[in-house]
């Protein structure tokens, strides 16, 4: 299994625009500009820090993202704030198109943890797992 031992907010872009070119490949999308859905998931028994609890009760409130879309650059600065501390786990799915537009949708642990923990490192873009349709 792949070691990710680096994180930083370049590294996070270019891991999650990975990760939705192969959901682009797989689906055989076209589309001019992309926009995302966070959704932040909930792990019962899971126990949570400080940094956890901030994006628990601030950064992924339901007040704040609940029927908003986010461009590429907000989502990192949204999910990525504390770097080389980043969501432990991210699924990435593709939602719809609106015109020209692709939505994503971000199903976001709330756990942040430094990148030799993050999972999906066999992907080649962890955090970030595609979650394709088959």
């Amino acid at each position: 299994m792949a070691r990710v031992t680096q994180m930083n907010k370049d590294i996070f872009t270019v891991n999650l625009e990975s990760a939705i070119k192969e959901i682009q490949d797989n689906e055989e999308l076209h589309y001019e500009e992309v926009a995302f859905i966070v959704e932040a998931v909930e792990e019962p028994g899971k126990p949570l820090d400080g940094a956890d609890d901030m994006m628990r009760l601030w950064i992924l409130a339901k007040k704040n993202v609940e029927g908003r879309q986010f461009s590429l650059q907000h989502v990192v600065d949204l999910l990525a704030w504390k770097a080389p501390f980043v969501p432990i786990w991210i699924d990435v799915s593709f939602v719809k198109m609106d015109g020209a537009k692709a939505i994503f949708k971000l199903k976001s642990s709330l756990r942040l943890r430094k990148p030799t923990l993050l999972r999906n490192a066999d992907t080649g873009h962890a955090p970030f797992r595609a979650v394709l349709n088959v």
